[in-house]
């Protein structure tokens, strides 16, 4: 009788191990699962949070396209403005130079020295001046003069 009490002693103490394992186990696993179910109750908050946070962005994203979508349009706006400005601008400084090449034909004293500076300009000299001016020596040879110092 004796050895069948040592060995439901032992019996018992193997099976009150067993018992506590297992309850540290459960208790382990216990805490594990009470931790996975904080993480999925959390979860569609974070998703919420997420979606937001995206909701956000796009709405900037949007606001910013509209912002510069209208700063486009001004731009292009203000481009065909001047750019019509500068047609107008060389429209009237076309006709100031009609204008003043005509009033220089006008001019038959001036239209002679208008000819004797492009002679010079070309590169004639005094006597092709005079010749082809009508100019006297002394004024074809101050011509020349005032080219020449004008090209300095």
């Amino acid at each position: 009788m004796s050895l069948t009490l040592v060995v439901l002693a032992v019996i018992t103490v193997v099976l009150l191990s067993m018992v506590l394992v297992l309850y540290f186990m459960l208790r382990s696993l216990k805490a594990k699962l009470m931790l996975l179910e904080a993480q999925v109750q959390a979860y569609p908050l974070l998703m919420e949070e997420l979606q937001t946070g995206i909701a956000e962005q796009q709405a900037f994203m949007r606001a910013m396209d509209e912002k510069h979508g209208h700063r486009g349009l001004e731009h292009e706006q203000v481009s065909k403005q001047l750019t019509h400005r500068v047609k107008v601008v060389q429209d009237e400084l076309t006709k100031v130079k009609e204008m003043f090449e005509h009033y220089q034909e006008q001019q038959p004293e001036d239209k002679l020295y208008s000819r004797a500076y492009k002679l010079a300009e070309l590169g004639a000299d005094v006597e092709e001046i005079i010749n082809e001016c009508d100019l006297p020596r002394a004024e074809a040879e101050m011509l020349l003069s005032v080219y020449k110092k004008k090209i300095r």
